[in-house]
Order: C-alpha cells, then sequence, then structure tokens
C-alpha cells in the first residue's frame, strides 16, 4: 500500500511540473508575438530558455518585460504582480513559507521594468528551475 501511495504522488509530482500542450502552445505563442516587438535573437531566446544569464543586452531584458505582460505576471506600468506569481510559484514550492522567501527574495523593483522583469524571472528560475509563468 506505501508503494502505491508513492508512486500515486511521484507521478502526481511529474505531472504537475510538466507543462501541458496548451500552456505550452501559450509559451511558444507569447514567445514569438515579444521576439517580433523586441527584436530579441534565437540565440537570446535560448539563453533565456536555458537559464544562462551572462552577457544579456537590452533585447532580452525587453523580451522578459514582454512576456511578464504577456503571462499576467507584469502589469502594464511594469509592476511585477507578486500575488500572481504566488500562485504559479505554488505549482512547484515545498510549502507556503518556501513561497514567501523566494517572493520576497526575487520581487525587487530595480531602475527600469525591463531590468526588474529579468532579474525577477532570472531569480525565480535560479530559486525554482521548474517555475513556470505560463
Amino acid at each position: 500500500m506505501k508503494l502505491l501511495i508513492c508512486v500515486a504522488l511521484v507521478a502526481a509530482v511529474v505531472t504537475a511540473q510538466t507543462l501541458t500542450d496548451e500552456q505550452k502552445a501559450k509559451w511558444k505563442k507569447w514567445r514569438e508575438e515579444c521576439r517580433e516587438e523586441t527584436g530579441v535573437s534565437s540565440e537570446g531566446i535560448n539563453q533565456l530558455r536555458t537559464n544562462h544569464f551572462d552577457n544579456v543586452d537590452d533585447k532580452i531584458k525587453a523580451q522578459s518585460l514582454c512576456f511578464g505582460r504577456k503571462s499576467g505576471l507584469i502589469n502594464e506600468s511594469g509592476d511585477v504582480l507578486a500575488d500572481q506569481i504566488k500562485i504559479k510559484l505554488k505549482r512547484v514550492a515545498v510549502d507556503d513559507d518556501e513561497v514567501d522567501r523566494i517572493i520576497k527574495k526575487c520581487v525587487v523593483k530595480k531602475d527600469t521594468p525591463e531590468e526588474t522583469a529579468f532579474q525577477t524571472f532570472k531569480c525565480l528560475r535560479e530559486e525554482k528551475p521548474k517555475f513556470s509563468p505560463v
């Protein structure tokens, strides 16, 4: 019986951390719309996708802001919506204390909305690699 419960829990966790086809389609749509808007290169997109945050240019930061807006995690004024991030973090976090710790660490206003968006997503991905804005 214990084995069955463990298998069910592992399956639930794996399922919860995997994007659905609908989520993947949204992600791709938003990525392409933002790419057209920002002019970010394919290499820049791959940097974000693979969590390589060195030598980041302004287009990559603009891409982060655009994607954050489309995903509903950043408003039109460029402010990060911590409550919305909490909802998505809870999908991959251990408990509410971990969510609150990550929010406190990652949601920090910077000099520009682009920098804020980029640094927020960078921090979220470093803290929780399975975090998804979709």
